[in-house]
């Protein structure tokens, strides 16, 4: 047991080091700009006075804000920080940020070095607080209900957004190629969450060895289907943007590899639940009838297994679903017959997408059952 926990603490301690290694290098350096003159900054400023109010609503537009605002802005946040200005706020159906006096917004500020001043854009409502009330009582749910399970859940989850946000994607935009640094992504992050949750034993080193395989087997399946199909990143509707702002700072974005790369990370939750699952039930199956041989440990985990395929694999497909919605609606809308609708390369990405993610689910349960059950004459760990 002392040998267990002390193999955790080191894996533990060597996969935090790795993060903070991975951090530094990813941010070491500002992507280079074709322009070193022209510059875009997001920024915080709080409405002083609105100066002048020229809008209606619209009753076409399920009563729609249209027109615009006029507002005396001060800076928050930045180079700027304590200029005032007076910006334009344009009201419309998909931008309705109607703002008063003490309302705080996000802005653009564009400038360019070899002119005086500046021009700015509000963008949105500042958010923060909202989603720190949220992030606050998502967290307090957690560790109210799963304790010290919770707060290493927690512990999990904030590890992996910090791999992904800070890690990850500025890599990506150093030009790394985006399949492989994905999959050592999801292999690290799996490594880190199950080490966490369960300390290193045979049933987290089952549960990671499923994950891992079913994880990469969706990425490989949707790799193949998307080269019959003639779909990838390239065909996403941010491609062309992507590739106009990896030209603007003189890099190559790895833009084809990123359709596939997303399956890996959006499968990844659900296959590590349903890989867990499966290892601790034939895990505690060894552990209370140890007579159990490796055939009948398989069968029982297959077992457990077939009463989570189907919940789980709707969930996969729902959340896909749910996300392309609109372009479902819009579609239909437009009169498209099935046939079409099917044959659009948009469809067909979501298509892939869920079935990819689906088929790593269901592998979860036979790959982790197998590698599980192989433990059957080990004895209690």
């Amino acid at each position: 047991m002392k040998n267990s926990k002390l193999l955790t603490v080191i894996v533990l301690a060597v996969c935090f080091a790795l993060l903070a290694v991975g951090v530094i290098f990813a941010n070491n350096t500002e992507p280079k700009e074709v322009n070193p003159y022209y510059r875009i900054e997001y920024e915080l400023v709080r409405v002083t006075q609105v100066v002048f109010d020229n809008y209606t609503v619209d009753d076409n537009s399920e009563h729609a804000l249209r027109g615009s605002q006029t507002l005396n802005v001060v800076v928050l946040t930045g180079r700027y920080k304590g200029d005032t200005f007076t910006v334009s706020n344009y009201l419309g159906p998909l931008h309705e940020k109607l703002a008063k006096k003490g309302t705080v917004l996000t802005v653009t500020i564009t400038s360019d070095s070899r002119e005086d001043g500046y021009q700015m854009s509000v963008v949105n409502y500042d958010f923060t607080w909202l989603l720190v009330v949220m992030l606050a009582l998502f967290c307090a749910a957690v560790i109210a209900i799963g304790r010290r399970k919770g707060v290493l859940s927690l512990l999990g989850l904030a590890v992996t957004l910090v791999t992904i946000i800070f890690v990850l994607l500025p890599l990506w935009l150093k030009g790394f190629k985006a399949l492989p640094l994905t999959l050592a992504v999801c292999v690290y992050v799996a490594a880190v969450c199950f080490t966490l949750l369960g300390g290193v034993t045979k049933k987290t080193l089952s549960a990671m060895a499923g994950t891992v395989l079913c994880v990469l087997f969706a990425g490989v399946f949707a790799w193949v289907c998307g080269k019959i199909a003639g779909v990838s990143g390239m065909t996403m509707s941010e491609a062309e943007w992507l590739l106009d702002e990896a030209q603007t700072m003189g890099i190559t974005l790895n833009v084809r590899g990123l359709f596939v790369a997303g399956i890996l990370i959006s499968s990844l939750g659900a296959v590590m639940d349903v890989a867990m699952s499966i290892a601790s039930a034939v895990t505690e199956l060894a552990e209370v009838n140890p007579s159990m041989t490796q055939k009948q440990l398989f069968k029982s985990g297959m077992n457990i297994g077939r009463d989570m395929i189907g919940t789980m694999t709707n969930t996969l497909i729902l959340a896909f679903v749910g996300t392309s919605l609109n372009l479902m609606l819009i579609m239909f809308a437009a009169g498209m017959q099935p046939y079409q609708l099917f044959n659009n390369d948009d469809t067909v990405m979501e298509i892939i997408r869920g079935i990819a993610g689906s088929m790593g689910l269901v592998l979860a349960v036979p790959f982790t059952a197998y590698i599980a059950s192989r433990r059957r004459s080990r004895g209690r760990e």
